[in-house]
């Protein structure tokens, strides 16, 4: 427009074309519940804002809401630890007080329980019962990326799931997480977050 080299111009005609760059990071800072039978799939809070470029992140609603269209990648992470069920005090139990099928005493030691207890015990520890969680990302409350895993029982766990999308302006970005064992999703910083930047592009 005013006929200067790109990088001599200082007109309002570059100034105004300018993409403020888009960016944030948000981590979580306390705890939450999760109940399987209550909520199926739950929204993360990551209530903590790292950094926010072009205040596009909603702490609140721990919603990504961008101001401009483009290709962008997202990150969400979270930590999560499955409580102990009454189940796995009982069957403890029951292990304790087992009885010799040769001689009918409590934790006996002779040559028959040792034989036959332990085969049972490696099929028990070989068979472990598990539970399945999974983390997704969420636009406009359709799951647009999902990752999920089958994990030992009272075991914690880490999920983690990246993603390249392109988003219009107004997009609602959030992250939701599944499982069916109750616990607590963790709040640590370095395992429990959400972020996104956008990419150079011409869109």
């Amino acid at each position: 427009m005013c006929h200067k080299k790109h990088n001599e111009c200082h007109c309002d005609y570059k100034k105004h074309n300018l993409v403020r760059a888009s960016a944030f990071r948000a981590n979580k800072n306390t705890p939450q519940l999760y109940k399987a039978a209550v909520t199926p799939s739950v929204k993360v809070l990551y209530q903590t804002e790292q950094f926010d470029l072009a205040d596009e992140y909603n702490p609140h609603i721990s919603t990504f809401i961008p101001a401009k269209d483009g290709i962008y990648e997202i990150t969400a992470k979270v930590s999560f630890c499955p409580s102990k069920s009454k189940s796995d005090d009982s069957s403890k139990n029951k292990k304790d007080n087992c009885k010799c099928d040769y001689c009918s005493k409590n934790s006996c030691k002779c040559d028959y329980c040792r034989k036959h207890h332990s085969s049972k015990d490696k099929k028990k520890n070989s068979s472990k019962e598990g539970y399945i969680a999974s983390i997704s990302i969420n636009v406009n409350g359709d799951d647009v990326d999902i990752v999920n895993d089958f994990l030992e029982k009272s075991r914690p766990i880490g999920l983690s799931v990246t993603t390249i999308l392109q988003l219009q302006a107004g997009d609602r970005v959030q992250v939701l997480f599944s499982a069916d064992a109750n616990g607590e999703i963790l709040a640590e910083a370095s395992l429990t977050n959400f972020q996104a930047a956008r990419f150079p592009s011409p869109m």
